[in-house]
């Protein structure tokens, strides 16, 4: 298992555990964290340098209550990590449930996560938000 594959596997770890001060510690100053844009999504958009993805993640923890996380594939492609899985919550506002798959992207610079990228399938999400 290389580094980068490692720090992942780690963070994944860290998200399950709900320990994102893990995760904010190994990130670049500047970087680039992306979610879908969806303006039903309270975490979607975009977020810069540690305390923007500090945010990211509180808004996760306000927004949801997160019932299964499954990191599959984990594999370095090039200078970047790709990773696949599948999570389910539910929606603290409306009480309702979804379950999705995911892809992440993430780019790497000396040692630290640089850049994130997740795609899933917003519409499910959005509509667990939907009152």
């Amino acid at each position: 298992m290389t580094d980068k594959v490692k720090l992942i596997r780690d963070c994944f770890d860290a998200f399950a555990r709900g320990d994102a001060a893990f995760i904010v510690a190994r990130v670049s100053d500047d970087v680039d964290w992306r979610h879908s844009p969806s303006p039903e999504i309270p975490y979607a958009g975009a977020y810069k340098g540690p305390q923007g993805v500090g945010q990211f993640f509180t808004r996760i923890g306000e927004a949801l209550d997160v019932t299964s996380w499954e990191p599959r594939r984990v594999i370095e492609a090039g200078e970047d990590v790709l990773a696949t899985g599948a999570w389910s919550a539910k929606a603290k506002p409306t009480g309702r449930s979804f379950a999705a798959e995911w892809a992440m992207v993430f780019g790497f610079r000396d040692g630290r996560i640089s850049s994130f990228k997740v795609y899933e399938d917003t519409a499910v999400v959005a509509a667990a938000f939907r009152h």
